[in-house]
């Protein structure tokens, strides 16, 4: 058995070791980690910040470790700085662990998103975890657990005992938060394949499910219906006549969920308008699904609820990137900036099996060109999205169709650009009917681009075609002379610098989940190209100047995405809905 010991004989150990420390003479090297300094000249302290300001994937050397470490009792007056000071700690030493778990006792709370980075697998420490679970407590709301649950999650695994703190925490707000409860119980239940994580996952969600109350009927059949689904699909799979009786009457019994998975507030009812429900062409045959909304006040809403059932899909990288694609959202209009990004609904409920939101009244690029005759579909008119949209816009919506068009390719050209979103062609690239512009599909990101003969296949940084300038200038052939365009650039650079003010929460909310195994994210190598793309060993105005240089290289090369495109549209044109 082992016995640690209590607080008061850490911090009597911690004296004892800091007063041996005033014998010290401190001019013996740096490598005495024992000395520590009592007072911190202007130079050093403009080094100790500019350590604190670094990206959490950058790695200290064993002389910024040792310097951070003699500097430990000012480091307490830069709050920001706890994780960078735990690295520097010897975790082998009693002497060093004593004193830093005495500061640790003192350290005033950091911002949540902050101490966010101490629930990796860096930091093991469970004095160290509970420090960042109090920082957690203190400064996040209900809506920023919600937004954060995904990674908050994912943590348990790092956790040293099946009941900690944190999971705890996470039960207590599951409990009292309906929204917080049904995807802490989907994100849990996704993961009980996996056998190295089943039994801890296994015992909070009985802990959960006992306590929910009546909310567990809702979760029973949502997971009921699931089940079914899962064994409609294997079937269909091998099936070669898919509109028969006998599958219509299988989609009607399987399909009672109450409330929706992807949208605990939405109900959908019994009655399933099966004329509108289809088997995908795809290969692993997802299913269309279309609901009648029971609301009374449907006619003035929506008169129907769409999702898309996968099986064989893994949509974990989507439901990450849609995550991330939100919360840069919610900063961009914390700065004022209203890019209406679209992320829709996405849940990933098992192995390779979930739910996406189908969004109405959209269409793809792919469609809308096809609109155009041949010559759109082949991409010789470039006008056809644009003539699209006027005639979709009449009178005063025109402007207001296109102000939208401009916020939302702006906000997507950011967003797939940093994140390194793989895969754009003209299937996965949507325009609803009153401009507004998001993409889809996200099993390619962090520059895992597909390759030709070795060869990347995109050579754009991100998608800014013809055709998205013509709709943005308004119909001008030179687009790029034109104030509207201007504008959107303007908007480009703005954006990308307010992500870039906050490099460190992304790259914190990926490496929290580099536990789950997905195809695409498996070390800090991948995560580091987040860095590239917001060029943070760069200054401002060079980082500025490195995405002005993507944006030019985006535009004047989008006929080389134009060229995929054609390729893509011969080979896709006949099955696409």
């Amino acid at each position: 058995m082992v016995v640690f010991p209590d607080e008061q004989q850490i911090e009597e150990h911690a004296n004892w070791i800091v007063s041996r420390e005033l014998g010290y003479n401190y001019s013996l090297s740096l490598s005495n980690r024992l000395a520590c300094d009592s007072t911190i000249s202007q130079a050093e302290l403009e080094q100790l910040r500019s350590l604190c300001s670094r990206d959490p994937l950058y790695e200290l050397s064993e002389q910024e470790k040792d310097f951070l470490w003699r500097h430990r009792h000012y480091c307490v007056n830069i709050p920001e700085s706890l994780p960078k000071l735990l690295l520097a700690v010897k975790w082998n030493s009693r002497d060093e662990v004593s004193q830093m778990y005495c500061l640790l006792r003192d350290w005033p709370l950091m911002q949540p998103e902050s101490a966010l980075e101490l629930l990796d697998c860096n930091f093991p420490d469970p004095m160290v975890r509970e420090f960042a679970l109090r920082c957690l407590i203190q400064g996040l709301t209900d809506d920023k657990i919600s937004q954060y649950l995904l990674q908050l999650v994912q943590v348990l695994k790092y956790e040293m005992y099946l009941d900690n703190p944190l999971a705890r925490f996470l039960i207590k707000k599951a409990l009292t938060n309906q929204r917080i409860g049904h995807f802490f119980f989907w994100h849990l239940k996704s993961e009980m394949h996996n056998k190295t994580v089943s039994r801890r996952f296994g015992l909070l969600l009985e802990a959960f499910c006992r306590a929910c109350g009546m909310y567990l009927k809702h979760l029973n059949r949502q997971v009921e219906a699931m089940d079914k689904l899962v064994n409609l699909t294997d079937t269909l799979k091998h099936e070669k006549k898919d509109e028969t009786q006998k599958v219509k009457l299988a989609f009607q019994h399987s399909l009672y969920f109450s409330l929706s998975p992807l949208y605990c507030s939405v109900s959908l009812s019994f009655s399933l308008r099966l004329e509108e429900c289809r088997i995908m062409s795809s290969a692993k045959r997802p299913l269309w699904l279309n609901w009648e909304n029971p609301d009374i006040m449907s006619e003035l809403l929506f008169t129907n609820n769409e999702v898309i059932f996968k099986n064989g899909d893994d949509l974990r990288q989507d439901m990450l990137t849609l995550q991330i694609i939100k919360i840069m959202e919610n900063i961009w209009q914390n700065q004022g900036l209203d890019l209406r990004m679209l992320p829709y609904g996405c849940l990933s409920i098992g192995d390779c099996v979930g739910l996406i939101e189908v969004v109405k009244n959209s269409y793809t690029i792919m469609q809308i060109q096809c609109k155009g005759g041949l010559k759109g579909a082949l991409q010789f008119n470039s006008n056809t999205l644009h003539h699209w949209i006027k005639e979709k816009n009449k009178g005063e919506g025109y402007d207001k169709a296109i102000d939208l068009f401009t916020r939302s390719c702006a906000g997507y050209c950011v967003a797939t650009f940093i994140l390194g979103i793989g895969d754009r062609h003209n299937s996965n690239i949507m325009v609803k009917e009153n401009g507004q512009l998001f993409h889809i599909d996200f099993g390619h990101f962090l520059d895992h681009k597909k390759k030709k003969f070795g060869y990347k296949r995109e050579r754009v940084p991100f998608v800014l075609t013809q055709d998205f300038l013509i709709v943005i200038s308004k119909g001008m052939q030179e687009c790029t002379k034109t104030k509207e365009f201007e504008r959107f650039q303007e908007m480009c650079y703005k954006a990308y610098l307010a992500i870039r003010q906050h490099a460190s929460l992304f790259i914190n909310l990926f490496s929290l989940l580099l536990g789950c195994g997905m195809p695409e994210l498996q070390s800090f190598d991948d995560i580091a190209y987040l860095r590239k793309t917001l060029a943070l060993e760069k200054s401002q105005q060079e980082a500025l100047e490195y995405f002005t240089k993507q944006m030019n290289d985006a535009h004047h090369g989008g006929w080389t995405t134009k060229m995929d495109w054609i390729f893509h549209t011969i080979r896709h044109m006949p099955n696409e809905h």
